[in-house]
């Protein structure tokens, strides 16, 4: 889906969902935002809707039996002994019911997303062992944010099956959660007990909302029009034509590469969170400055905050504190048992982030680079800090601070490299030619007009100062509020212009499908 269509969607869609919902009865508007969200998706996707419908449903129905299950058993008058032992039969059977819906729903992802993967991957080894036969493909358009909304069905279930919150008995609200049209493309992974409150109030739309999430939703156009679709021309200039460059214009590529992602993927998060504050819902954060991050663990505690928490909390948690994970830890030294119980929790957790990103052995290593580096820090942290207290230097100074930001910047831009990257082959020849300064040049600035490349800096410095002012502790969120509704109509308004007379679309711009849409 390109950008363009992006745009009529977030702006005309918005605009209507808006007085729909307006004019809808209280009780009936969290319905409307539900036939929006599936009128949504249905234009985009057509017949793979059925896909979404089938996780909707398959969610209900698991969620409901497993809430049936503990009232066929009655524990008055059983001994101590004997309720615990019935406790441990009702949460293994509630489990198989989530195994099953488990099965259905990432068996579904995986057939869709890795199937044409994992088979390429089988007839090539098997190619190696002397046997060559043809590959499997099956031809299948990918449904529009399926990454996304199995992800946020399957915390449901688990939180149900946990026992944190009883489940939903009216299907329109889990439908409603699944499918809430802001969030399908590209996140952010939200938490049903977080945001169903809000999400079935049917609050009236105040003129503080309204305004605040048409700020956000500018704001996001903004990043995505004004500095990412600009960043992009550069690095594809250098990316589709690498043989032609080394040395310095890989590292410039890079950049602007990460400027182009983040612009993009942070922009479509505001314009997300942006319509769903008029409609009185609150997104999670998503980003956090990451790019002040001292180290890589703290990085990704910055970007994208609510896939890693899902992964913390579904897979990092369960694994690290597992029954083989605990005898292990009766077997070992306290110290030796946790570093090999968060190591192996850390590389699965890793290798399913870097496959969540796309089929491809490109993805699984970037996944793992990132794994290898928290080993490695996991490890030296505190050799470090004992050769900090040794020799008496601040862990605050802030020279230290700043080579510490920095070390971390090359990290992720050699990620970056990795993720932007065609293949790994392509990754090692682009991250060796950094080092041959023979074909280094200024010329891929032939591809973007002067005109651009100035709007790009200027829009790149707006945005670094909205980074400026938080870490500065100035909340324009609050001066912003204060301001009365005339002067907010026309701060949008003003923005609105520039983005469409300043922005980069329309002829002359061959704008990139959206990098984390294709999740």
């Amino acid at each position: 889906m390109s950008h363009y269509s992006i745009l009529i969607f977030f702006g005309l869609f918005a605009i209507i969902s808006s007085i729909i919902y307006a004019v809808c009865p209280r009780k009936q508007r969290y319905i409307a935002l539900l036939v929006l969200s599936i009128v949504f998706y249905g234009y985009f996707c057509g017949t793979a809707i059925i896909y979404l419908i089938t996780t909707i449903v398959s969610s209900y129905f698991a969620t409901v039996i497993m809430d049936k299950i503990p009232l066929k058993y009655d524990t008055s008058g059983l001994e101590k002994a004997e309720r615990k032992k019935l406790k441990a039969k009702i949460k293994a059977k509630k489990r198989r019911v989530l195994i099953i819906y488990a099965i259905i729903n990432i068996g579904i992802l995986l057939v869709l997303k890795y199937f044409n993967f994992f088979a390429a991957a089988g007839t090539g080894l098997i190619g190696k062992l002397g046997k060559d036969i043809a590959t499997p493909v099956i031809k299948i358009v990918l449904p529009l944010g399926i990454s996304y909304y199995t992800l946020q069905a399957l915390s449901y279930v688990i939180d149900v099956c946990r026992g944190k919150y009883p489940a939903e008995k009216n299907i329109l609200k889990i439908a409603l959660f699944i499918s809430f049209f802001t969030q399908l493309h590209e996140g952010p992974f939200g938490r049903y007990d977080k945001l169903m409150p809000a999400m079935s109030s049917g609050e009236q739309i105040t003129s503080k909302n309204l305004y605040n999430g048409i700020a956000r939703l500018m704001w996001g156009f903004f990043k995505i029009f004004m500095v990412a679709n600009r960043a992009a021309i550069i690095s594809d200039a250098v990316f589709k034509d690498y043989k032609s460059h080394s040395g310095f214009t890989v590292i410039i590529a890079t950049l602007a590469f990460t400027v182009q992602l983040y612009a993009e993927f942070s922009g479509y998060i505001d314009m997300a969170s942006g319509i769903a504050k008029i409609f009185g819902i609150e997104f999670a954060k998503n980003f956090d400055m990451p790019f002040i991050a001292q180290n890589v663990a703290e990085f990704w505690r910055r970007w994208h905050i609510s896939l890693g928490a899902w992964f913390r909390d579904y897979v990092f948690y369960p694994i690290s504190t597992s029954k083989t994970m605990f005898k292990l830890n009766k077997k070992m030294k306290p110290v030796y048992a946790d570093f090999i119980i968060i190591t192996v929790a850390l590389f699965v957790v890793w290798f399913l982030t870097g496959l969540w990103h796309g089929a491809s052995f490109k993805y699984i290593a970037y996944g793992l680079y990132y794994f290898v580096l928290m080993v490695i820090y996991n490890i030296l942290s505190p050799l470090a800090l004992k050769v900090l207290e040794k020799y008496k230097i601040d862990s605050k100074n802030k020279v230290l601070t700043v080579l510490k930001i920095l070390k971390t910047l090359i990290f992720v831009g050699i990620g970056m490299l990795m993720f932007r990257a065609e293949n790994l082959s392509v990754f090692k020849e682009m991250l060796y030619s950094v080092f041959d300064t023979s074909k280094a040049s200024m010329k891929f600035l032939i591809a973007i007009d002067t005109k651009d490349l100035i709007l790009l800096l200027v829009s790149f410095l707006i945005m670094i100062m909205g980074a400026v002012l938080k870490m500065k502790n100035i909340d324009v969120n609050k001066r912003y509020n204060e301001l009365s509704s005339l002067k907010k109509y026309w701060i949008c308004f003003a923005v609105f212009c520039i983005i469409i007379v300043f922005g980069a679309y329309g002829l002359g711009y061959l704008p990139p499908d959206p990098i984390y849409g294709g999740f």
